[in-house]
């Protein structure tokens, strides 16, 4: 019984080891084809991102900063009655100016930004801050997460399916056969970049915005064998 497994475990080695080689061998005169394929679509900007800024002067610090807090308590609060507007405070600085006609002063400013997928809530909520003397530091649509997520596997399987068929194409041109794939990587879907509007002066009517179209899009690359044809 020992000698008969010995030999069994023998011949198993013997034949991985052929086989081994035989693969080998294969690889070595297999032609590597480098293929880089991307699938894309259209999507409507979803979320508007609007930030204002509550912006103050004066003689002292101080003074300065209770101003700018008192005015972004306010706008806080009536932010807080809109529903489905998300809202946080951003930078807040205050430093002192020193103009070469004048005595010197304190500027500061505040900003708070108003995020949304109702987009006329929040044009109109930024319309009624600028009315209330915040201004409008910038404005931009941007996609959200779960539509570029939503976009991500359709855009997949149609980049894999675009880049089976054109390694067959041009294995055929080369009178070859696809082998298989060596390597594979597949990239995340992504969104290409987006204009930011900016506006230097406050406005006391509602802003006006278009969200446009953002293009997601996934890009996969890979390495596959090319080799003869099997007779």
């Amino acid at each position: 019984m020992k000698t008969a497994a010995r030999a069994f475990f023998v011949m198993s080695i013997a034949f991985y080891t052929s086989a081994h080689a035989l693969a080998q061998d294969v690889e070595q005169r297999s032609t590597v084809l480098h293929l880089s394929q991307t699938a894309e679509r259209s999507v409507v900007r979803d979320v508007l991102r609007v930030e204002l800024r509550a912006e103050e002067t004066g003689a002292d610090a101080r003074s300065v900063q209770a101003a700018i807090n008192r005015r972004m308590a306010a706008a806080l609060d009536r932010a807080r009655q809109v529903q489905g507007v998300r809202l946080e405070t951003g930078s807040y600085n205050v430093g002192e100016e020193h103009p070469q006609n004048g005595p010197s002063r304190w500027r500061g400013s505040q900003s708070m930004i108003l995020t949304g997928k109702d987009s006329d809530s929040v044009l109109k909520l930024a319309g009624a801050l600028q009315s209330d003397g915040l201004s409008t530091s910038s404005l931009a649509y941007d996609t959200a997460p779960e539509t570029v997520r939503g976009a991500e596997e359709d855009l997949t399987a149609e980049a894999l399916a675009a880049l089976d068929h054109r390694a067959a194409a041009i294995a055929d041109r080369m009178h070859l056969a696809v082998l298989r794939y060596r390597d594979l990587r597949v990239g995340n879907a992504e969104t290409g970049g987006r204009p930011v509007p900016r506006f230097a002066a406050m406005a006391m009517a509602a802003p006006v915005a278009e969200p446009g179209e953002a293009i997601v899009r996934v890009t996969i690359e890979a390495e596959l064998l090319l080799a003869s044809p099997r007779p």
